[in-house]
């Protein structure tokens, strides 16, 4: 017999649980059974230790760019996602509880769904009254008829928390959507790298036999009755907050992330357009509003899909994870008569049940209301909760007059519920010491069968009060893991197939949306373009730094030309500075272009993380974790001193965080389609830039001057091999010779066209043109320039043939880009509704 655990109160010490609220971890002092292990090995660990702990998750939360947000153009919006290592733990007798009672409600709410939009027997019995389901903007008439089938519920979540005597209440219920559980699986992997000793010694259950089951679920549901049907993520884009775990899942589970400019409508079949043209859909898991998949049917506004969309899966050509209208669930109106609708349609009590609710169209319920405001949170009966709320206890004497107005003038658009206190679980505070943090959590569920498999986990929000907390996943201060503890270890159970069959080998083809390649496109663009004015503005901050008043006149010059092509801004007046030296030493810290000038650097930058998080389903999060270090290390730094030093060692960090990922992109990324575009638009970037610096060069009469040749050496990283054969002669027409027309130098101006007119062969389509394609003339004939410069006309101090040659790659680059754009990436935009239908609402 095992000697019994001692508890170690060096954690708990700092630890006081909170009084009128249940806390879960505590019962009068004492550790719960199920909390007892957790507690003893945490003393182990140590109170600096968890600390520090708690700073590489949030560490590794940051370098995976984990966001709750906006990602895209409005990306001011997102918000780092905070993990508290602290879980919430729930023994196997109180799990058992909740998932029987979520199976049931999802059921539940299967069948209801089915009635409202079928039979509608809960109306006609009088268990629901006409209003609240005809009155109710989300109950979608376009959907009549569309919800025969078995299952329209498939994922489910629900709101969850328990109140002071130790009950689950259901906050709200989720159908529309339902997000989280991909920010629970990332808690869930963060937390297991961070406590790895913890977690499996508590024999916590594991999540991925709920995913094995949801992609079981997901696959079955195909139309097309094959082995590997093809399953699309439909995301609402960068712009919605939820894009982050769009973006998560898409790669988790091994599925297309489309939007809707992505898909197509033909005959009644949803395709992808990719670049080897149209490629059927059978499964599609709707995110963002459900109101949003078809602009036609629904009237246009938020529209995220795609025209002819609802028609697709009404004829049964496309499965739709969750069919639309299923969201109408999403109500608290129902909330108040869920217990007699359980009744008639299962036949059963409602076993979890749902925060006392009351629908202010009935006439004892609203005085219920009234009578009881102060002790009472008023909702919108129709929208999802979470949403606008008013606390009673909150208002003064006239504001609850004007409420009380509100509510009698449209009784049926108000419902009023219980303010629960809810319980507490110790939260990881400042120091590392203990504090208690009130929860509440989010469970999902998604159909199997003749039942539902509920996560043994879920998505745990906090915060430091027991008042009312947003009902969304952007709720409390932080999240927390829920770990479900069991008495025997789980099953195995792993997404890869567990047969080990010979299947069709494959290559990387051009099966990919073309919203992708636009994107790589322009992501390789602004990779070449940061990283050389990065090397530009490092030798203009090192030169003013290291040198004085003596070569001014050089180090002025390089600024004109920095300025010319846009490193720094153009308005800063330079044509003192030769006298000056140290009015340019203290400007320097401040002319970089704002994020707002698209020639800039910090521009550039943001560029490369907009685009990043559009296709991090397509990078490796290696990658990305480098794209998102050089963004948030380089800005940070900006903002932290003007020192010239510290700007040095800035763009040092820059360049090396640069050269990394790209390291990653050539070393790792497959050599298909995705990967050639991104180089295209890195290798058109580094031709057009290096042209345009060596004109700036030419058309400032700047030829002779030492510091700008040593400068088209830094920019073209190839010191060491202009060392090599030259020493420290440093002459033009051998510079400008490395720079543009020495096809050995990866980096030159040549071997960028040369590898672009190879790209250009590889490409969809191209081949079969009995001669070459425009964008092949475009690049050979940019090549057959460069290549017939003499190294007399390089040398030159005002060569017209030079800055000819350079002008002509320029404009050829800026043709080759609109036209590949052109042909095969902008098949089409963002569906809009140009005015408003008569008659249609939208």
């Amino acid at each position: 017999m095992s000697p019994p655990l001692v508890i170690d109160k060096k954690m708990s010490a700092s630890y006081t649980a909170p009084e009128k609220v249940f806390d879960e971890a505590y019962f009068k002092g004492e550790p719960r059974p199920h909390w007892k292990k957790f507690w003893s090995q945490l003393d182990q660990l140590g109170r600096e230790e968890l600390h520090q702990r708690s700073r590489q998750a949030d560490e590794i939360l940051d370098e995976n760019g984990v966001t709750y947000g906006a990602t895209g153009e409005d990306s001011t919006t997102a918000r780092p996602w905070k993990l508290d290592l602290i879980p919430m733990i729930l023994d196997e007798s109180t799990w058992k509880v909740i998932e029987a009672g979520i199976d049931q409600r999802a059921r539940l709410f299967n069948l209801l769904i089915s009635d409202l939009y079928g039979e509608q027997r809960t109306i006609k019995e009088g268990l629901l009254h006409p209003e609240a389901v005809f009155a109710h903007p989300g109950y979608l008439r376009a959907t009549i008829g569309m919800h025969q089938q078995e299952r329209s519920l498939i994922f489910y979540a629900a709101e969850l928390a328990r109140s002071p005597d130790g009950r689950i209440w259901v906050m709200a219920d989720r159908a529309d959507s339902p997000a989280g559980v991909g920010f629970a699986l990332e808690n869930r992997i963060t937390a297991n790298r961070s406590l790895p000793v913890l977690s499996r010694s508590l024999q916590v259950r594991k999540l991925s036999p709920f995913f094995a089951q949801f992609n079981e679920t997901l696959r079955s549901l195909s139309p097309r009755k094959v082995e590997h049907p093809r399953i699309a993520l439909l995301s609402a884009g960068p712009s919605n907050p939820h894009y982050f775990e769009d973006v998560y899942l898409a790669r988790y589970l091994g599925y297309d992330l489309t939007q809707g400019s992505d898909l197509a409508v033909r005959d009644d079949q949803v395709f992808i357009k990719t670049l080897a043209g149209l490629v059927p859909v059978d499964v599609l898991m709707l995110r963002g509003n459900e109101c949003g998949i078809d602009s036609v049917e629904f009237g246009g506004r938020s529209s995220h899909g795609v025209a002819g969309l609802l028609h697709a899966i009404r004829q049964g050509n496309v499965a739709a994870v969750n069919i639309p209208g299923s969201g109408i669930i999403e109500a608290p109106v129902f909330q108040a008569q869920l217990p007699g609708v359980c009744q008639f349609l299962l036949g059963e009590e409602l076993k979890l049940p749902s925060i006392a609710t009351w629908w202010c169209q009935n006439t004892e319920d609203r005085k219920y209301v009234f009578d009881n405001l102060q002790n009472l949170v008023v909702k919108p009966a129709f929208s999802a909760s979470g949403s606008e709320e008013v606390i009673g206890a909150d208002l003064s004497a006239s504001e609850i007059d004007k409420l009380k107005k509100r509510i009698i003038d449209k009784p049926y658009h108000f419902i009023a519920q219980e303010l629960i206190a809810r319980s507490a679980v110790p939260m990881v505070g400042p120091g590392g010491d203990l504090q208690p943090g009130h929860v509440a959590f989010r469970v999902f569920a998604v159909s199997a069968e003749q039942e539902y498999s509920v996560m043994p986990g879920g998505l745990v929000r906090a915060s430091d009060s027991s008042g009312p907390m947003e009902l969304s996943i952007a709720g409390g201060e932080t999240s927390k893991d829920l770990w479900v503890l069991a008495s025997e270890p789980d099953e195995a159970r792993s997404l890869l197939p567990v047969e080990h069959t010979g299947i069709s080998l494959k290559r990387s083809s051009a099966m990919f949306p073309s919203r992708v390649a636009d994107d790589l496109f322009w992501l390789g663009k602004s990779l070449e373009k940061s990283d050389q004015l990065a090397r530009m503005m490092r030798f203009l901050v090192t030169r003013i730094e290291l040198t004085g008043d003596s070569d001014s006149s050089a180090t002025s010059s390089l600024a004109r030309v920095l300025a010319d092509i846009g490193a720094i801004k153009s308005t800063v007046e330079l044509t003192d500075l030769s006298a000056n030296i140290s009015k340019l030493s203290e400007l320097t810290a401040s002319i970089l272009p704002e994020a707002d000038q698209s020639r800039g650097l910090i521009a550039s930058i943001s560029e490369i993380l907009r685009l990043g998080s559009l296709v991090r389903d397509w990078i490796s999060p290696e990658t990305w974790q480098q794209f998102n270090r050089a963004g948030s290390k380089f800005l940070s730094s900006l903002n932290a001193s003007k020192d010239l030093a510290h700007l040095a060692d800035a763009f040092d960090d820059l360049i090396l965080t640069l050269a990394s990922a790209m390291g990653l992109i050539d070393n790792g990324m497959i050599r298909g389609p995705a990967w050639r575009f991104l180089d295209i638009g890195r290798r058109i970037e580094r031709a057009r830039t290096t042209s345009s610096l060596v004109r700036s060069i030419v058309k400032n009469g700047q030829y002779q001057d030492v510091a700008t040749l040593k400068m088209l050496i830094e920019v073209s990283d190839c010191r060491m091999t202009y060392r090599s054969r030259y020493l420290d002669d440093v002459q033009q027409n051998a510079v400008v010779d490395l720079c543009m027309t020495d096809a050995t130098n990866p980096r030159s101006v040549i071997s960028q066209l040369e590898v672009i007119s190879n790209h250009v062969d590889a490409l969809p389509n191209s081949s079969s043109e009995a001669l070459h394609c425009e964008e092949k003339r475009l690049a050979m004939t940019a090549l057959h320039h460069v290549s017939l410069l003499t190294s007399e006309e390089l040398g030159r101090k005002h060569s017209v043939a030079l800055e000819s040659v350079t002008v002509f790659v320029e404009q050829s680059m800026k043709e080759l880009a609109a036209l590949l754009e052109r042909k095969y990436l902008l098949h089409s935009g963002e569906p809009r509704q140009f005015a408003e239908i008569p008659g249609v609402i939208a």
